[in-house]
């Protein structure tokens, strides 16, 4: 990439972006080429695939403008499908933990040996321990599984003495149910609406050469952060994200902030003012 370009979106050695972020990695485009920002009310028009990806058509101002979704843009999986897989999954959980506890009450009826221990649960706590997403809330959520699903197996072990007092027992199971395990099931609760809640996609018009529009779909918009000229790194690779599918949209760069992980800067314009260009000063 040419470095007059990304210097270019420079004002003083100042930017200010707009930053947003996939599962993956995170971005930044110039506030400058930003028109306006709504949220996805799905009033777009899906056309055939273009271009080896596919894209809609939304309106701005009255005009019609070729509407891209970013994730499909860059080959990432889109936000909405991650968290209805992640949503399926601790639905696959909680009802494993449910038919373990049925498991248990109909050993102790027929009062034979109680398994006190599931390879399931002991599969999700390991599941919650190792979690990532970009996500931090939840993320939080979901660590916070591990130790309610740990309270819920010392609770359940208690049961492992009771096998010859099946009243005890079917006592002690009523109690784990309404405590240790109604917990889990509350929280588990609270991780699938967070993660439900998480999906609320944005529409961003920006500007491009000549004054064109397009559209970008966004899963989110975090923030609006100033960096100076020295926290910008040029991206000098020929592949990579935005190399080959087009024009419009292209990584300059990267932003760095002390220990932040680095922003992968857009341009969506291709043609530099060669007024606005200046060498950038020797560090």
């Amino acid at each position: 990439m040419n470095e007059a370009n990304a210097y270019a979106l420079f004002k003083d050695r100042k930017i200010s972006v707009i930053t947003f972020s996939t599962n993956d990695a995170s971005f930044a485009i110039p506030l400058q080429q930003v028109l306006y920002i709504e949220k996805d009310v799905k009033r777009n028009i899906q056309l055939d695939e273009l271009a080896s990806f596919n894209h809609g058509v939304i309106t701005y101002q009255n005009d019609t403008v070729e509407l891209y979704d970013f994730n499909k843009l860059i080959g990432a999986e889109a936000h909405h499908s991650l968290m209805s897989s992640l949503i399926e999954e601790l639905e696959v959980y909680e009802k494993a933990h449910e038919a373990w506890l049925e498991a248990i009450e109909s050993a102790i009826q027929q009062n034979v040996p109680i398994s006190t221990n599931s390879d399931k649960s002991n599969e999700f706590v390991k599941w919650t321990q190792t979690y990532t997403n970009s996500n931090s809330e939840l993320k939080e959520v979901i660590r916070s599984l591990v130790s309610t699903t740990k309270d819920l197996h010392r609770d359940i072990e208690k049961l492992s003495h009771l096998n010859s007092q099946p009243e005890q027992a079917e006592i002690t199971l009523r109690r784990i149910t309404e405590s240790s395990f109604k917990n889990l099931k509350n929280q588990i609760q609270q991780a699938k609406e967070r993660a439900e809640n998480s999906v609320r996609p944005i529409i961003l018009f920006v500007e491009h050469d000549q004054g064109r529009v397009s559209a970008l779909r966004l899963d989110n918009i975090q923030d609006i952060v100033n960096y100076d000229w020295s926290a910008f790194s040029s991206d000098e690779s020929s592949e990579g994200l935005m190399k080959h599918k087009q024009d419009d949209y292209c990584i300059e760069g990267f932003l760095r902030n002390d220990d932040n992980a680095p922003l992968m800067l857009i341009n969506c314009k291709s043609q530099v003012n060669a007024a606005q260009v200046q060498e950038p000063a020797v560090a």
